[in-house]
């Protein structure tokens, strides 16, 4: 076994500013894969993308809007608490924590895949978009996306390792969280799901990244501790997109992590490291 490393742009379909970053990404192969929001506002647009240039490309499976002032269509018809009357999506996570019910995100994740179908693009994984179906809420919604992988056959992104959390917390990670952890993997191998081995992303607010280089040795340290197997590493690139940029001052880290995939530095370490590129197709 040798190093095996998933690059996902994740949020494709948010706006046309993110759009047009992964493609140009995945033009010049310094992406394997992205993930499709199926509910956004570009949707229609990234899902033409993908039919245009092949993109290889997973269902982002979402529970909730990024924003209030600007919420995004549940795609299943059926009435539930993940959405208001007018059938948008809530954006309070805590909400949709507390009041949704198992066969409704059941219902609202298979109306995501399915749509692609139905549109003719086929998706080789599926992720979770906000980590609303990794239980960290306190609901068991995990069940959900590993039987969702089985009967699609599809992988799902979690890892059998705790290195996140290991660079997350520091390398102190609390018993209670590695317990935790362990029980979330254990599960997905008797529901029989496919898994990943490990993955990397930054997991910190543009508060506590100063500046690019910031954030650039940061992925190139994690970068350097990849293991045998297959890891994945998800970013959210995008270019400026004033509507989101004037909501949120996160805006500022897509941009960041647009110009690091571009950047000269990332293909050096992998080089370095010996890291094979694959995409989800691959396994």
């Amino acid at each position: 076994m040798n190093k095996q490393l998933i690059i996902n742009a994740d949020d494709f379909g948010i706006c046309t500013e993110t759009n047009k970053a992964i493609a140009e990404l995945y033009q010049a192969k310094k992406i394997t894969s992205t993930s499709l929001l199926v509910s956004a506002e570009a949707s229609s647009e990234a899902i033409q993308i993908i039919k245009d240039k092949k993109l290889d490309f997973g269902v982002h499976l979402t529970l909730n809007s990024d924003f209030q002032s600007y919420p995004w269509d549940a795609v299943s018809p059926r009435k539930s608490n993940l959405a208001d009357n007018n059938g948008k999506l809530f954006a309070d996570t805590a909400y949709i924590a507390k009041h949704a019910l198992s066969k409704e995100v059941t219902a609202e994740c298979e109306a995501q895949i399915n749509k692609c179908k139905s549109l003719g693009i086929s998706p080789d994984h599926l992720d979770n978009h906000c980590a609303t179906m990794y239980g960290m809420n306190g609901r068991l919604f995990f069940i959900n996306a590993f039987r969702l992988s089985k009967r699609y056959h599809l992988p799902f992104r979690f890892p059998k390792r705790n290195s996140f959390l290991n660079g997350y917390f520091g390398g102190q990670t609390p018993f209670y969280i590695r317990t935790a952890h362990k029980g979330v993997a254990l599960c997905a191998k008797i529901l029989g799901a496919t898994i990943i081995d490990d993955m990397i992303t930054n997991p910190y607010s543009i508060k506590d990244i100063p500046d690019y280089k910031t954030l650039e040795n940061y992925y190139l340290r994690a970068i350097s501790t990849i293991k045998d197997g297959v890891t994945e590493l998800f970013l959210h690139p995008s270019y400026d997109a004033p509507k989101y940029s004037a909501a949120t001052a996160e805006w500022k880290k897509r941009q960041y992590e647009l110009a690091f995939l571009f950047s000269s530095s990332l293909e050096k370490r992998l080089q370095d490291e010996g890291i094979t590129l694959i995409s989800y197709k691959m396994l």
